[in-house]
């Protein structure tokens, strides 16, 4: 038997799905993870789910690794010490940076500007220029220098290496005859050179991406080596690809070389798999919302496909690196209710975490939260225990919520009520953002629902936006790692062009994309993906001349070399110009970059039919309590979700239960069980 598996490292949990190719079954398990050393808690969640799954870590065929490894680095700096070697007179760039000031309106009073994360006194300047914008090299480098300044550099302690010369991207040579001499100087120290990271122009940018991708390696490096010794010392030979910030996947070798491309592995696996889910089902439009304990995030699919951005953002650093759209806020289960001194009520961003975490914990929560208001409310029904294995303390919630209630002079249930409601305004809020503020319309869109605490506050947010169907896939609290089973080999190569449409034909941007795509090809047969599975797409990042405000829009290869080849591009830009900022203008088309993202198909999962049952769905009926909807309590009817077949249809107000999350049908709304085994929520035809 042959078996896949997808692992996701949380900062409290490691998430593992494993596929059984023969059966079609999909088993989930749940670990604490091990911060200090997060391989063992891979291995703990590996070992634990192939037992589950009645089989052997020496039987997985592929290994599919989602991390928040870089995203902690970055967030509690605890990266390498990197050393920067770049260009006379460019020693200061990290430091002035862009005139951007993190935190609200007027933050500048007092912020805290986050140190650079290669300091002053680990930086090192050379000779040699290369021109703008043609290339050409107008001083050599001094290779004896150069040779000094990386001796004492790795004589100072420097654990790491970037470096990042004017113009790089232009014309690469002198970054790559550096990148020779630290490695003959050095052997054993980490180099990442800016033209093989970011080969764009953007010198501030460019260096700050290279320097987080050095500021990574290490840890990566070492967390990697040592997750492959334990693979291979418990048996195993499954061939092991690392998620990427796109929802793509790389090699554990390419990861080392890249970890800059991790930053979002986790979120990222669960759009990618919201998306394969919603265009099987033939709603290939929807938005996603993944609301774990702390945080929420939204994202949107357009015809099958994630948003990307090419600006990624951990904390209050941002730089380029290609990656899921992914909006995040301070909403989740673990979201703790005050009551301001104004009398108003806030819930988030600060949480509970999952120790002590939410009163209903019993381990010692004394501040009320979003999972303590929905308990009070009976949204997570008496017989619901959290990972099948916790009993909620029910009475410590209704305590820490009545006390709120005193506070606001409200009754326990209006209390509770008003938490959720805020809450869920604060996830509504997210979605506007991905959807309205670039001009899409909601309505046009239907909603996936996934992670711990989404399947409880969906039905509210599809009612408010209108967003229907509202699909909430199985196993939606380990939704990342099934989307990572969905992934495929993903890679993007990409230069800096900068033609208008007034100089250039369709031709001339056809060749330069044939060489991106021959690097691609290249890095595709290096990560083992046979030719018959390559797969390529196109995009050009156009602006409109004299401005920055770029758009990335795809490219049909075939269509360019025609007369109609850059008509096309141009059209296509001015229709998502005018439709984010509701104008266009008769103004030349520059192209700023081209971009070639290679693909390599990996069947990680299969997702087939299942036969379509009857519509009684009353086998699955385990309980029934009063739940507060509206104002007042409704007697709804409890279901086991695993109980539940496709073809049965239930009424709202109904709560479905199951070990990773806990479903929640508003009256007024019909659920039924899709032969995907999807729950379908809509509007009863009598709302």
């Amino acid at each position: 038997m042959t078996h896949n598996l997808g692992v996701d490292v949380g900062g409290t949990f490691t998430d593992v799905i494993v596929f059984d190719e023969d059966t079609h079954e999909l088993t989930t398990d749940k670990v604490l993870s091990t911060p200090a050393n997060p391989s063992e808690g891979v291995i703990n969640g590996i070992d634990e789910a192939t037992e589950k799954a009645d089989t052997s870590v020496a039987e997985l065929e592929l290994l599919f690794h989602g991390t928040t490894v870089v995203t902690n680095m970055l967030l509690e700096e605890t990266g390498a010490r990197v050393g920067l070697v770049t260009s006379n007179g460019h020693e200061d760039v990290l430091h002035l940076a862009r005139a951007w000031t993190p935190g609200p309106l007027y933050g500048w009073m007092d912020m805290d500007k986050p140190d650079p994360l290669a300091d002053l006194v680990d930086t090192r300047s050379i000779s040699g220029r290369i021109s703008s914008p043609d290339g050409e090299e107008l001083e050599p480098i001094n290779e004896q220098e150069v040779r000094e300044q990386v001796r004492d550099l790795a004589d100072s302690g420097v654990e790491s290496l970037t470096v990042a010369l004017l113009n790089a991207y232009l014309n690469p040579e002198h970054e790559e005859r550096v990148r020779e001499i630290v490695e003959d100087e050095v052997p054993d120290l980490p180099v990442s050179i800016s033209s093989e990271i970011v080969p764009e122009y953007g010198e501030y940018e460019r260096t700050l991406t290279t320097v987080i991708n050095d500021y990574a390696r290490p840890q990566v490096i070492n967390y990697l080596n040592d997750l492959d010794e334990s693979l291979e010392e418990a048996g195993s030979t499954a061939t092991m690809n690392v998620v990427r910030s796109d929802g793509g996947l790389m090699s554990s070798d390419a990861a080392k070389s890249r970890p800059v491309e991790l930053a979002l592995s986790g979120p990222s696996g669960g759009v990618v798999g919201a998306a394969t889910i919603a265009e099987k089902k033939g709603v290939p439009d929807v938005l996603t919302l993944d609301m774990g304990g702390t945080s929420t995030d939204v994202s949107l699919v357009e015809d099958g496909k994630p948003e990307t951005t090419r600006q990624t953002k951990v904390g209050y650093r941002e730089f380029k690196s290609r990656a899921v759209d992914v909006n995040t806020v301070g909403a989740g289960g673990g979201s703790i209710a005050r009551v301001q001194l104004s009398g108003s009520l806030q819930v988030g961003p600060e949480s509970s975490g999952a120790d002590p975490g939410p009163a209903c914990y019993g381990q010692g929560g004394e501040e009320p939260t979003v999972t303590d208001a929905n308990v009070v409310l009976g949204r997570i029904p008496s017989s619901v225990e959290l990972g099948g294995t916790m009993e909620l303390d029910r009475e410590a919630a209704r305590d820490v919520i009545e006390d709120l209630a005193e506070e606001r002079g409200s009754t326990v249930e209006e209390a509770a009520q008003a938490v959720l409601d805020i809450t869920n305004e604060e996830m509504h809020g997210a979605l506007r953002v991905v959807s309205v503020e670039r001009g899409y319309d909601p309505r046009d869109f239907g909603l996936v629902a996934f992670g711990g605490a989404g399947p409880m506050h969906a039905n509210a947010l599809a009612d408010v936006m209108d967003a229907y169907p509202l699909i909430i896939p199985p196993g939606p609290g380990v939704m990342s790692a099934f989307g990572f089973l969905t992934s495929d080999v993903q890679n993007e190569f990409s230069e800096t062009y900068l033609e208008t449409d007034l100089d250039i034909t369709g031709e001339d941007v056809y060749e330069e994309l044939m060489t991106l795509r021959d690097e691609a090809t290249e890095w595709l047969e290096s990560e083992g993906v046979d030719e018959e599975a390559h797969d390529f797409d196109y995009f050009a990042d156009c602006r409109y001349y004299r401005q920055d405000i770029q758009m990335s829009i795809p490219v049909d290869i075939d269509k360019l070399r025609g007369d109609a080849g850059l008509k096309d591009i141009k059209g296509a830009f001015e229709a998502r110009h005018d439709q984010q900022f509701g104008f266009s203008l008769d103004t030349p088309l520059e192209i700023a970059n081209l971009r070639v993202v290679g693909k390599g198909e990996i069947q990680g999962v299969t997702i087939e039919e299942q036969k379509l049952q009857g519509t009684d769905a009353s086998h699955a009926e385990v309980d029934t309590n009063d739940v507060f909807f509206d104002g007042e309590y409704y007697e709804t009817s409890i279901y086991d979700r695993a109980e539940l077949q496709p073809g049965n249809e239930l009424e709202g107000p109904a709560i479905l239960i199951e070990d990773d999350s806990t479903v929640v049908i508003q009256p007024d709304h019909t659920a039924s069980i899709d032969k995907y085994a999807n729950i379908e929520v809509n509007r009863s035809d009598s709302a």
